[in-house]
């Protein structure tokens, strides 16, 4: 008799405060990122980009492995998603929104409910780990904030704010009834060239080019190149001065394919952050182009003056 009371008095005791613990725990953490909402609106509402920036291994459209935790998406919104994932034998509920913050920053914040099982044995297992439970939640905020904090995983390229290096430039432009090729580009570049040479004015930088496309055949270009001083315009060489100002830039390497879509991504970059340019974009021509033929191999800047 005795020695079944000693069986059962704990065992009521362990079932009693089983049950007294709570049914689950809830839990918040916001963190914050430097990047604009647009942006991480934009690539989050991308289904083709989450295998890029959702931590774990995808299984499937909306199953991703976490350390040996699955998480399952069940909604993607505008500002967020929301998931189950199955850790130390818990079903957790995840809740993550974002929303714009000063600055040009993100807030993130994740909402977890972690919940316990209505079997006593389990139930008290659960309990005591929760707060591991919850520090993986936490990790998987914290990979979310490292990823959106980097630039060039965003926006696919290594964009950033410079200052404009050169004032001076000299400046011409040629209309063509078909898109100009390298070799008409490098040919006006040079009559640049020629004229800075006979001023003995020296040159400073590689030269810079926009093509605009006026209609459905012509297309106009436009190339300048820096000089260490004005140059009074003669002719069709104009003299042009650039404000001393911010600059965003990004280099790239590879053909005109590469180099559209990394204007594309300055683009975005400059209307994300809000800034208004007060001069037209362009190319910088790093690689000439004339000698080296592989396009793969060509080395170009994209650059945006913007104001501050």
């Amino acid at each position: 008799m005795k020695k079944g009371l000693y069986i059962l008095v704990p065992v009521l005791f362990f079932t009693i405060i089983s049950y007294l613990l709570p049914n689950e725990k809830a839990t918040t953490e916001t963190v914050s990122v430097t990047m604009p909402v647009d942006a991480i609106t934009r690539v989050m509402t991308n289904p083709q980009e989450w295998s890029k920036w959702f931590p774990g291994t995808k299984k499937n459209d909306s199953t991703y492995l976490y350390y040996e935790a699955p998480i399952t998406i069940h909604k993607v919104l505008m500002n967020g998603f929301k998931a189950t994932m199955i850790n130390k034998d818990m079903d957790i509920s995840l809740d993550f929104s974002f929303i714009a913050g000063k600055n040009a920053r993100t807030d993130f914040t994740l909402n977890t409910v972690m919940k316990l099982s209505y079997n006593p044995i389990l139930r008290f297992k659960q309990f005591l780990s929760l707060n591991a439970a919850e520090d993986d939640s936490k990790r998987l905020l914290y990979q979310i904030q490292d990823y959106f904090s980097d630039v060039l995983k965003v926006y696919g390229y290594p964009i950033g704010m410079q200052k404009v290096p050169n004032s001076s430039y000299v400046s011409t432009k040629q209309t063509y009834d078909h898109e100009p090729t390298t070799d008409e580009i490098y040919a006006l570049i040079d009559e640049v060239n020629e004229f800075i040479d006979g001023v003995e004015v020296k040159i400073v930088n590689f030269p810079i080019m926009n093509v605009f496309k006026e209609d459905s055949t012509n297309y106009t270009l436009m190339v300048a190149v820096a000089t260490e001083r004005d140059i009074p315009s003669n002719g069709k060489f104009m003299l042009k001065n650039m404000m001393l100002g911010n600059i965003v830039v990004c280099e790239v390497t590879g053909d005109k394919t590469v180099i559209q879509k990394c204007n594309e991504a300055v683009k975005n970059y400059v209307q994300d952050h809000r800034k208004t340019s007060p001069a037209i974009s362009f190319e910088r021509l790093i690689t000439n182009r004339r000698t080296i033929r592989d396009s793969t191999k060509w080395r170009t800047t994209i650059n945006y003056p913007v104001y501050e």
